[in-house]
């Protein structure tokens, strides 16, 4: 399972970078787009960031995070996927490394926060990542039907 982590210096990530980074993981940029979908409510004006590829070509999964004026990417062809980032604080407790592992998994299933964590029942794959001095981070690929 490949999984492209990368942490950008900006909250402001336009969609020709999201789709340049989906061009590093699968070597063309040719007919990819970015689009947003809404779970619950279908507009196109929020909601998971959704790759949008040629036909006959293998699929494409993205998820980013905002915070503290930093964002990290996840791309990967290995299924669903949602990346979470937070900021640590001084009054930072250790369940903020489950809170951030908790998001990563309702940002993959496509509910994010509109979802308790725990009634997930889903096969997935959870990594903490590296983050940056101050933040702490997490992704998560689902590994079965959602």
């Amino acid at each position: 399972m490949v999984v492209r982590i990368t942490w950008l210096p900006s909250e402001d990530v336009p969609a020709a970078t999201l789709v340049r980074l989906v061009g590093e993981l699968t070597g063309s940029t040719d007919g990819v787009s970015i689009v947003r979908a809404c779970r619950g409510c279908g507009s196109d004006r929020h909601g998971k960031p959704q790759v949008v590829v040629p036909p006959g070509s293998p699929g494409v999964h993205l998820s980013l995070s905002r915070s503290g004026g930093r964002t990290v990417v996840a791309v990967t062809d290995a299924g669903p996927v949602g990346v979470d980032l937070e900021r640590l604080h001084a009054d930072t407790s250790d369940d903020l490394v489950a809170w951030v592992r908790a998001e990563s998994l309702v940002k993959a299933t496509g509910h994010g926060l509109t979802i308790d964590p725990t009634t997930l029942d889903v096969p997935h794959r959870t990594l903490d990542l590296d983050a940056p001095d101050g933040f702490v981070a997490a992704v998560t690929v689902l590994t079965g039907p959602a």
